[in-house]
């Protein structure tokens, strides 16, 4: 495997070169700006890139241990399907909510916390362009998830993924004093898009020890997908565990 540190120097040898030997120096400068564009595309839009904020996207262990998420709940309809599956398979799992999602949904989210499952911070309305936004609505769009999770559950919440996994400078900064676990994943099911069939098979050929697998508790067709998946990875012996433990972090704030 090449190092960082060399791929690095072979990157700027590269520039060098074709800096010299092109006919027309602006080209050189349009590729220059293309590339930046594009690595700063690639760090925003892939959450576990480590440039704007550290974000924990996988276990380091041996162990056949993995952590299962759910993101864009609670739903009034889905959601206790979901939480009936685990229950059948005593499993522990975190859930990623979205206040506005939380409001309609107060007592959903007292039993997920009773039934031992992790609340995490979705933000309030899972916006489409929240990147987009200012750091200070974006600050004000998190506290206010965290303040109504700890109005019905008594806990403030330390767990926190962004909408679509997008990173930025703005994020960086409202994140900043809050003491929030930014959570990513190593595995992203497309539990939105694919069919169950495609899914399960995607899951199944990522699956190693330590993932955490993204799930969405919004949409039908997790309830056959989760059934399968579980009865899968009890028949090759992996643990589902909860976050926490699987990270070694606390997943809510103490004071």
């Amino acid at each position: 495997m090449i190092k960082s540190g060399t791929t690095f120097v072979l990157y700027i040898i590269v520039l060098i070169l074709v800096y010299l030997f092109l006919p027309w120096k602006g080209i050189f400068f349009i590729i220059i700006t293309l590339l930046f564009l594009t690595h700063l595309v690639y760090c925003s839009a892939n959450i576990c890139s480590q440039v704007y904020i550290k974000t924990l996207c996988k276990a380091k262990t041996s162990e056949k241990e993995i952590a299962i998420t759910f993101d864009d709940g609670p739903d009034s309809k889905i959601t206790p399907e979901v939480l009936k599956i685990l229950d059948s398979y005593n499993v522990k799992t975190t859930f990623f909510c979205v206040g506005q999602q939380i409001e309609n949904n107060k007592k959903l989210l007292k039993l997920i916390d009773e039934k031992g499952h992790i609340i995490g911070n979705h933000t309030w309305t899972h916006a489409r362009w929240f990147d987009l936004s200012s750091t200070k609505k974006m600050q004000n769009d998190i506290k206010k998830t965290t303040g109504l999770i700890f109005e019905i559950t008594n806990k403030k919440v330390k767990l926190f993924r962004p909408p679509y996994g997008v990173t930025n400078p703005a994020l960086k900064r409202a994140l900043k004093n809050l003491n929030f676990h930014t959570i990513g994943w190593s595995i992203r099911s497309f539990d939105t898009i694919n069919s169950p069939e495609k899914t399960l098979k995607r899951i199944k050929n990522k699956l190693s020890p330590g993932d955490i697998i993204l799930f969405h508790d919004n949409r039908e067709h997790i309830v056959e997908i989760l059934k399968s998946f579980l009865e899968y990875a009890k028949n090759q012996d992996y643990q589902v565990v909860r976050l926490d433990k699987l990270l070694n972090i606390e997943p809510y704030n103490q004071e």
